[in-house]
C-alpha cells in the first residue's frame, strides 16, 4: 500500500515524519509521529466517523480522536489522520463485550448516516459493498436477492463455498422475528480494539452500521468464536442482551455470506466457521426443544 504523499503529511502537521506501516487495529495506516495516518476514500463516511469520534465519550473506554488539517479538513486527498495510542489486540472477550456496548450506549441517538444504505443491485460492487450486502442478507426476508449477484451461476464453487451455501440455507431457517430497535451501533469490534495493560479499552475506529444494540456483541462472538479461540460460554455470558440469539443467527449468516460472496475469502478460515454456525445452530435447535 502507498505511503502518505509529502503534502498530506504537511496537511496534518506532521512534515518531518517518517511513515512506518502499522497493521492490526490500525488497518493498515501509517504511523507518522503522534498521527496514524491512513486512507479515506468515501468523504461522507470519513467525516461522519471524525465528527463522531471527536464528540462522544463513552465511559470506561478510550477512543483515538481525529487529528484536523491545518486548513480545518478531516479528510484530504482521500486520507484521513488520527491520534496514535499505544496498545495490541488481546483475546480478552469479555471486555472487549463490555466495551462494545459502551461505545454504542455513547452512539444512542445518533441519526442513521446518509453513506449506510444497501448497495445497489446490477452496478458492479467494491469489497464494501459485499460485505453490506451480507449484512443486508442477514437481516433481509429474501437473502438470495443479496446473495445471487456476485455468484457465478456458470461456474463450479470452490468446496469450502459450497459447503457455506448449504450451511447459510440451513441457519436462514433458524430466524425468528427480533424486536430490539435499531440505532448506530459498531460492526468490527474485533478489527478496532487494542489493549494496555490495565488501561480502559481502546478504540482505533469506528465502523458504523445500524442495527439493534447487541448485534456488536452478537458479531464479536461469532468472530472470537470462529477464529480467535473464544469458549462457547462466552454466549452464554452475554444471552441476557435483547434478541441476543436471534442477532448470533444473523451474524452467523452475515459471516456465512462474507465467506460466499467476497473474492478475499480463505479456505483455511472455513472450518473455524464452520464449527461456530454449527455451535449457535446447535444452541437455537436446543432452546426449540425445551421450549
Amino acid at each position: 500500500m502507498t505511503q502518505p504523499p509529502a503534502h498530506i503529511l504537511t496537511s496534518f502537521q506532521v512534515p518531518t515524519a517518517r511513515p512506518t506501516r502499522v497493521e492490526g487495529a490500525w488497518a493498515g495506516g501509517w504511523r507518522c509521529d503522534h498521527a496514524v495516518i491512513s486512507r479515506a476514500d468515501d468523504p461522507a463516511r470519513a467525516a461522519w466517523i471524525s465528527k463522531t469520534m471527536t464528540k462522544i465519550r463513552p465511559v470506561g473506554v478510550s477512543v483515538s480522536r481525529p487529528i484536523s488539517s491545518s486548513d480545518g479538513r478531516f479528510s484530504v486527498s482521500g486520507w484521513r489522520a488520527r491520534t496514535f495510542l499505544s496498545g495490541a489486540p488481546s483475546p480478552r472477550f469479555d471486555e472487549m463485550a463490555a466495551a462494545a456496548l459502551k461505545i454504542n450506549d455513547a452512539l444512542a441517538g445518533e441519526a442513521r448516516p446518509s453513506f449506510l444504505r444497501p448497495p445497489e443491485v446490477g452496478t458492479p460492487w467494491r469489497s464494501a459493498d459485499i460485505f453490506a450486502a451480507a449484512e443486508e442478507a442477514a437481516f433481509a426476508d429474501n437473502a438470495t436477492q443479496w446473495i445471487a449477484p456476485v455468484l457465478d451461476a456458470e461456474s463450479i464453487p470452490r468446496e469450502d463455498v459450497a459447503q457455506a451455501l448449504m450451511k447459510a440455507a440451513h441457519v436462514l431457517d433458524l430466524r425468528e422475528e427480533i424486536h430490539a430497535a435499531d440505532q448506530v451501533v459498531h460492526a468490527d469490534v474485533v478489527g478496532c480494539v487494542m489493549f494496555d495493560d490495565a488501561s480502559d479499552p481502546i478504540f482505533t475506529d469506528i465502523v458504523p452500521t445500524f442495527r439493534p444494540y447487541a448485534w456488536s456483541v452478537a458479531l464479536l462472538a461469532v468472530d472470537s468464536i470462529a477464529w480467535a479461540s473464544a469458549p462457547d460460554a462466552l454466549l452464554d455470558r452475554w444471552a441476557h442482551l435483547e434478541d441476543f440469539d436471534q442477532l448470533l443467527v444473523r451474524a452467523v449468516v452475515y459471516r456465512l455470506c462474507v465467506h460466499i460472496m467476497h473474492p478475499d475469502a480463505r479456505s483455511e478460515a472455513w472450518p473455524g466457521l464452520q464449527r461456530c454456525a454449527d455451535v449457535v445452530a446447535g444452541r437455537i435447535r436446543r432452546q426449540r426443544h425445551s421450549g
